[in-house]
């Protein structure tokens, strides 16, 4: 005669939450399951805050200094020759001051002369020579830069061309010196058929002897300076209906309007559309959407690398 096995507590218990389980209905069991199952993550992107930044609308230039008006000096009649040199190049002259004595050649009659500077300025070239026959058909004896006024003959890109006029502030700086104000002058309206640059004339304040003709030199003309909204320019995006920025809140995409103004450096001018609480994607591009579900990672400027997009 066979005894009937005792049943373990422990399979009583199982089969009873078995029991239970298979009389839930099955849209329950469905739900329980989504909720253990995490939502998706986003795309990452790199982020930033737009910011603070001050901006400069410049226009750079290059050239050589010259002399603003030049003032050439000879004899006025023939049968002359030089007797005596009584300045150098780069000496200072004033108006009326003897530069040299001629007398005349051998067998010519007639008295010498004196050659004389018909303005002040600095005398830029030489060609006296004591015993040198002179003539006025000859290259002149001296070249006089008249009150020792010094331009910066400068070449200008055929785009900045318009942005300039008379008047413009210029901080001018030779080779080898220290940087001098100077403002435009005049604007030429020709353009260099083999260069494609424009010209301009930029007249310096000063008029040191330590700027020499000839001596190369750079200008910057700020036609504007203010500060405001910046953001990286590989933020912008450029539409068919404008131009637009991407910004995250609650890591979802809002797609902004904005209007551009000034560049400095890497980063763009926010007129409108963005406050400096705004947070920009770093790099635009065709895969985000207004609405998208996003995990943004905050750029650290400092660091290296590009990030995630």
């Amino acid at each position: 005669m066979t005894m009937p096995h005792p049943r373990s507590p422990g399979r009583t218990r199982l089969a009873a939450v078995a029991g239970l389980l298979l009389g839930l209905p099955a849209g329950i069991v469905q739900e329980t399951g989504a909720q253990e199952t995490k939502a998706p993550s986003g795309l990452s992107v790199s982020v930033r805050a737009a910011r603070g930044v001050c901006f400069s609308d410049r226009v750079e230039v290059t050239g050589v200094l010259v002399a603003r008006q030049e003032v050439d000096v000879g004899p006025e009649r023939e049968g002359l020759k030089v007797t005596q040199v009584l300045v150098e190049p780069l000496e200072k002259v004033a108006a009326g001051q003897s530069l040299a004595n001629l007398g005349p050649m051998e067998g010519v009659p007639g008295t010498g002369t004196t050659v004389r500077s018909g303005v002040a300025g600095t005398v830029l070239r030489s060609e006296a020579r004591v015993g040198s026959p002179v003539s006025p058909r000859q290259e002149p004896l001296f070249r006089i830069m008249a009150g020792g006024e010094v331009d910066l003959q400068a070449d200008v890109a055929l785009a900045d061309l318009p942005k300039l006029a008379a008047g413009q502030a210029v901080t001018i700086a030779p080779l080898g010196l220290a940087d001098v104000a100077g403002r435009v002058r005049r604007v030429d309206r020709g353009i260099d058929p083999a260069s494609q640059l424009g010209r301009a004339r930029i007249a310096l304040a000063a008029t040191d002897a330590a700027l020499r003709v000839g001596t190369f030199a750079r200008g910057v003309i700020v036609l504007a300076e203010r500060c405001g909204i910046g953001v990286p320019y590989s933020a912008i995006q450029y539409e068919a209906d404008g131009t637009i920025v991407h910004t995250v809140e609650d890591d979802r995409v809002v797609t902004r309007q904005v209007t551009t103004g000034l560049l400095s450096g890497t980063d763009v001018e926010i007129l409108t559309g963005l406050t400096e609480s705004d947070t920009v994607v770093v790099r635009a591009g065709a895969f985000l959407r207004d609405g998208d579900r996003v995990n943004p990672i905050l750029r650290r400027e400092a660091a290296g690398g590009s990030g995630p997009r």
